[in-house]
């Protein structure tokens, strides 16, 4: 069912005055913003006090609350309760019989709620908690550490015995820690998977993608794009998508996943719901499937997201495209479909490009 259309001309990017986003993060949003007008009927206004919000970050209640939001379709992006809600901590529960630490409004029984939505893991806030809960994961086999606000493959470590611990936490600061760490197992070999929907006034989309990570010229693995299969609808629309081999397993656990969140804390919503799931081997061969954290907010996928929505709204149903995103540091040819919405020098890391494509469902760009 479509989102009852707004009657909002004016869209409105926020958190351009941020100085610590990088000038591609900044285009990104902007380039989206201006096509988002399009879609709606509106103008993009910087200005405007009231509109259709797309917000650079996950909003908390009460900046949403400051900026006229109460509701979904006044955003692309998601409103939580509290900072923390809207990052990687909450896909697992606290360090058994440690220090505790974590924030308020942290909800004791959502671990053990998203049960194999997840991998086994736990969210850490005190250096001692860290080093028990990796010590205890390392039993089975490598362990992935990642800080609470780690993006795109950034701070994060994956460790494999208590010395390359040890290592890795003399590089943070305790304040780091405070903020929050993640430990999970980690699986190998691995897929990264998304699923999502976004519900925009008149559009509501759901996909299934995969992920690819590249390296910068600094020899970082970072994000590099998404190939999405993209349907109609929620994501019970991608049930009846011939998904690949553990497609039909991801979005269950995305379900499960968002129904345990909601349960937690009500209070969140979010039009723009993005999932990123990894699939393998665990250090014992076990196959498992598990969120690995969720995006409510304009993301790297986001342009996808909008070329297919912008096919999908002149296709005859059924329809459903296949949308890339592709971020490099390496001066291969941009194909002459692609929508090309920053090319330049990235600060300590080279010269980065980022497109988008959209085209038929199995056609190859």
């Amino acid at each position: 069912m479509s989102v009852e259309s707004s009657s909002a001309h004016a869209v409105i990017p926020l958190g351009l005055e941020q100085t610590e986003r990088a000038p591609h993060e900044h285009a990104s949003l902007m380039h989206f913003a201006t096509r988002m007008a399009v879609l709606l009927g509106g103008r993009v206004d910087a200005q405007a006090q009231r509109g259709y919000f797309i917000p650079i970050e996950t909003l908390t209640q009460e900046q949403a609350e400051a900026a006229g939001i109460s509701e979904e379709r006044q955003l692309f992006g998601g409103v939580v309760p509290m900072p923390f809600v809207a990052t990687k901590l909450i896909s697992h529960g606290l360090w058994p019989g440690g220090e505790g630490g974590a924030p308020q409004g942290w909800n004791p029984a959502l671990g053990e709620a998203l049960g194999e939505a997840v991998l086994p893991g736990y969210s850490v806030f005190t250096a001692n908690d860290l080093q028990a809960a990796v010590e205890a994961l390392l039993a089975t086999g490598p362990v992935r550490c990642k800080l609470a606000h780690a993006r795109g493959g950034n701070d994060q470590k994956v460790v494999t015995d208590a010395a390359s611990l040890q290592a890795w936490m003399q590089a943070l600061r305790a304040e780091d820690i405070a903020a929050g760490v993640v430990v999970e197992i980690d699986l190998f070999p691995a897929d990264t998977f998304s699923v999502g929907c976004v519900r925009v006034p008149g559009h509501e989309i759901a996909y299934f993608g995969t992920q690819r990570n590249i390296r910068t010229p600094r020899g970082s693995t970072v994000y590099g794009g998404s190939q999405l299969r993209v349907v109609r609808g929620g994501l019970e629309a991608l049930k009846s998508a011939q998904l690949p081999n553990g497609g039909e397993e991801a979005v269950r656990c995305v379900q499960r996943y968002e129904a345990a969140i909601e349960q937690a804390y009500p209070a969140m919503f979010a039009s723009r719901r993005n999932y990123d799931l990894v699939r393998g081997r665990d250090g014992e061969g076990r196959l498992r499937c598990g969120v690995l954290e969720q995006s409510w907010r304009f993301g790297g996928a986001s342009m996808a997201e909008m070329l297919a929505m912008e096919a999908l709204a002149v296709q005859a149903p059924p329809a459903s495209v296949d949308a890339w995103t592709y971020e490099t540091y390496d001066s291969e040819p941009v194909p002459e479909r692609a929508v090309v919405y920053f090319q330049g020098e990235v600060a300590g890391a080279g010269f980065l490009t980022k497109y988008a494509m959209v085209m038929p469902h199995g056609s190859q760009p």
